[in-house]
C-alpha cells in the first residue's frame, strides 16, 4: 500500500490542474492501493495520469462498513450497464441506497461485470505470486476490519471491456487519455479504495501499470455535470454544455439528456403524448443548438460546396438553402445538413459533426481553394418552432413572414432580437429555425412563449421530436446513415445533383445508383407492437433476410406502428409484403407491408403550407 500524504497542486503538474479547492490529495503508486475516507457530498476525482491505466474502486458506508457498493443493484436502477453524468448517474448500494455519483467523466469507457484483479487470474496465466488488486485492496482495508476476499466486486475506472451478443466479455486496452478522470460525489461518508491496476501481463493497462491521482475537492464546490468526448483523436476533450436556452429548460424539467454536447430535454411536465400532439396541432419550442454551424467563406467559397455537397450550389440564390450531404470518395455520407448562401461569396453550412470542419479544409487544400471554414457552433445556437401555428405567432413579431418560402431565409429581428429565420425543420410540419447570439436565448425563448401561450405553444423534447421524424421520413445520423452509407441506401437520392459536372463520390455513386444494395422504405406493421432498430425484415415464410429496422416508433396521428429500414430491392415496392423478425426473430414475427418513407404527409403539403 502507498499512500501520498496531503500536497499541494504544484507537486503535480503531470496532470491537470484542480478543479476546485482541494481538500487532499494521493498519488497511488503503478501496482498498489489505497483506502482514504470522504465526508457526504465532498467530491472524488480519479485521474488517470499518463493514459491507458485501469483503477478499481470500492465503497463502504454504514456501521462497521456494512453496507457496500453492488453493482448488480446499480445496473438494475439504472437500467445501464454503468452509470453515466446525468440522470442515471448514482451508484448504490445492496440496501439500494445511494453510495455516490457520476459528475464529470471525460473517458467513458468503463466495467462493472468483472471482478478486480485477482491473485488466480495470474496463477492461471502463469504467473503465480503476481500483485493483484484484490489483494491490494485486502492489505489496505484490513486496518478498517474489513475480512479479506479473493475477488472484490469492484467498478473498474478505465478497464475497457464490452458484452457481445453471445454473451462473451471481451477486453482490451484501455481507452482512457493522459489526464483523463471521473468525478464522483459522495452521498454518505464513505470508505473508499482505489488502486492503480499492477496487471502487465494483457493489455488491459497497456502492458504498463502507471500511476493513478484522486483528488477530494470540498463539499462546497459547485461542478457542473458534464460528459466529456473528443470528436477526433487530436481534438480536446470537450464536456456537455448547456446551449442558450438552459436556462428556461432546466427551470421545466429535469428529464435532461447529453446530445451532440450539449444537454437537451429529452421530455417535459407536459409529458412525450402532449408534446407531440402539441406539434401536430399548434405549435411547439425545440432546442437544437447541438447543430453545428460553419461560415465558408472567400473567392472560392462556391467552388468548395460545389464540389464537397450533394447538391448544386449554382441554383440557390440569396437568401435560400437546400438540404443535403457531404459526401466521401466512396459515396458514403459524411453529414447531412443544410447550405445557407448568405451573399455572393458567403455561405453557412449547418450540420451535426465538428469534424465536418476538418473535411472541408482538407477538401479545399486538395483543390487549392482560396476560402475559410470557420466553425461558428458557439456564437450561433438555434430554437425551432413547429408546428401548424408557428407562423401566426411569428407573425406577432414579423408582419411579413407569409412571404418566407420553404427553404428560404431572411435576416430580422424578432422582440428587438437578431436573428436569422429559416424556414425549414426536422418534424413534418410548418415551422421556422431561428439562429440567434446565445447572449439573447432568454430573451428570445421568453418572446416566444409569451407570444405563443395563447395559442397552445409549449417547449417539446428529443423524444416527441423523435417520433415526429421518423413519422415524416427523415434521417437520424448513426440510424439511417453513416459514411458506408450512400444517398441512394438512405433514401435521399433526390439530393444528389448528378448532373454536376464533378463533385466527391460522384463516380461512386453513378454505380450506385444503378442498383444500391439497400434502399430505405417506410414499413406499416400490422400490430401496435413497435419494433426496434436492429430487428431484421424477411419475405413472408422465409427465414432469409431481406433487411434491417434502422428506427421505428408507434405513430399516434396514424394509430399505426411503423419504421423505416433498410431492405434490398428486390423487395422494396410499394405493397409488398414482408415479415419484421421480433424478441429473436424467430418465435414472433409481424406482418408489415412497404410504403413510402415518409408515413405522415408523404407529399409534403404541410411544410410547403
Amino acid at each position: 500500500m502507498t499512500v501520498a500524504a496531503k500536497s499541494t497542486h504544484a507537486s503535480y503538474l503531470d496532470i491537470p490542474a484542480p478543479l476546485g479547492e482541494v481538500v487532499t490529495e494521493y498519488r497511488i503508486a503503478p501496482g498498489s492501493a489505497i483506502a482514504y475516507s470522504v465526508k457526504a457530498g465532498q467530491y472524488i476525482q480519479i485521474i488517470d495520469v499518463e493514459g491507458s491505466q485501469c483503477s478499481d474502486f470500492l465503497a463502504f458506508a454504514g456501521e462497521n462498513y456494512t453496507e457496500e457498493l453492488d453493482s448488480t443493484v446499480t445496473r438494475t436502477l439504472n437500467g445501464l450497464t454503468i452509470p453515466q453524468a446525468g440522470l442515471h448517474s448514482k451508484y448504490f448500494s445492496q440496501a439500494m441506497q445511494p453510495m455516490f455519483e457520476v459528475i464529470q467523466d471525460t473517458c467513458n469507457r468503463h466495467d462493472s461485470f468483472l471482478l478486480a484483479c485477482t491473485a488466480q487470474y495470474y496463477e492461471d496465466a502463469g504467473y503465480p505470486g503476481h500483485p493483484s488488486c484484490s489483494d491490494n485492496f485486502n492489505k489496505a482495508l484490513q486496518p478498517y476490519g474489513i475480512a479479506p476476499r479473493l475477488g472484490w466486486a469492484a467498478v473498474n475506472f478505465f478497464f475497457n471491456t464490452t458484452v457481445n451478443n453471445e454473451g462473451a466479455i471481451a477486453s482490451g486496452e484501455s481507452w482512457s487519455r493522459p489526464g483523463d478522470y471521473v468525478l464522483l460525489k459522495a452521498h454518505r461518508d464513505l470508505l473508499c479504495a482505489s488502486s492503480a491496476c499492477p496487471d502487465d501481463i494483457d493489455p488491459a493497462n497497456g502492458w504498463n501499470p502507471t500511476a493513478i491521482h484522486v483528488r477530494i475537492y470540498d463539499a462546497a464546490c459547485l461542478f457542473p455535470k458534464a460528459i466529456g468526448k473528443r470528436v477526433s483523436i487530436d481534438a480536446p476533450v470537450r464536456l456537455t454544455q448547456w446551449s442558450a436556452f438552459g436556462d428556461r429548460i432546466q427551470a421545466l424539467t429535469d428529464h435532461i439528456v447529453e446530445y451532440n454536447g450539449f444537454w437537451v430535454a429529452n421530455s417535459y411536465a407536459r409529458g412525450v403524448h402532449n408534446e407531440y400532439w402539441a406539434l401536430r396541432e399548434r405549435a411547439v419550442l425545440i432546442d437544437l443548438s447541438a447543430l453545428r454551424k460553419f461560415e465558408i467563406f472567400g473567392t472560392d467559397a462556391f467552388h468548395l460546396l460545389q464540389i464537397a455537397f450533394s447538391r448544386d450550389i449554382a441554383k440557390l440564390s440569396v437568401g435560400q438553402s437546400a438540404y443535403g450531404c457531404l459526401l466521401n470518395p466512396h459515396g458514403g455520407i459524411i453529414d447531412d445538413g443544410i447550405v445557407f448562401r448568405l451573399t455572393e461569396t458567403t455561405y453557412r453550412y449547418v450540420g451535426n459533426c465538428d469534424t465536418d470542419a476538418d473535411w472541408l479544409r482538407k477538401v479545399a487544400q486538395q483543390y487549392n481553394f482560396q476560402v475559410t471554414v470557420e466553425n461558428a457552433s458557439a456564437r450561433l445556437h438555434n430554437l425551432a418552432i413547429q408546428g401548424p401555428l408557428s407562423r401566426d405567432i411569428l407573425r406577432t413579431f414579423i408582419s411579413d413572414i407569409d412571404k418566407l418560402g420553404y427553404f428560404h431565409f431572411a435576416i430580422t429581428t424578432i422582440a428587438d432580437i437578431p436573428v436569422l429565420i429559416s424556414r425549414t425543420g426536422y418534424t413534418g410540419e410548418l415551422g421556422y429555425e431561428l439562429f440567434i447570439h446565445p447572449q439573447d436565448g432568454n430573451a428570445l425563448w421568453d418572446a416566444l412563449i409569451t407570444a405563443g401561450e395563447p395559442l397552445g405553444l409549449i417547449p417539446m423534447g428529443m423524444l416527441a421530436l423523435d417520433r415526429a421524424r421518423i413519422e415524416a421520413g427523415l434521417l437520424s445520423p448513426g440510424c439511417e446513415f453513416d459514411d458506408l452509407t450512400s444517398p441512394y441506401q438512405a433514401g435521399i437520392g433526390w439530393a444528389v445533383a448528378t448532373n454536376k459536372p464533378d463533385f466527391i463520390g460522384k463516380t461512386a455513386l453513378e454505380k450506385i445508383k444503378e442498383h444500391p444494395p439497400k434502399v430505405t422504405v417506410g414499413l406499416t406493421l400490422a400490430s401496435n407492437e413497435v419494433a426496434a432498430a436492429g430487428m431484421c425484415v424477411y419475405p413472408v415464410g422465409d427465414r432469409w433476410r431481406v433487411g434491417v429496422i434502422t428506427s421505428a416508433t408507434f405513430s399516434p396521428i396514424l394509430n399505426q406502428s411503423i419504421a423505416l429500414a433498410q431492405i434490398v430491392p428486390e423487395y422494396a415496392a410499394i405493397g409488398t409484403e414482408l415479415e419484421v423478425g421480433l424478441v429473436d426473430g424467430k418465435i414472433r414475427r409481424v406482418k408489415a407491408t412497404v410504403g413510402r418513407i415518409a408515413a405522415y404527409d408523404p407529399d409534403k403539403i404541410r411544410v410547403r403550407a
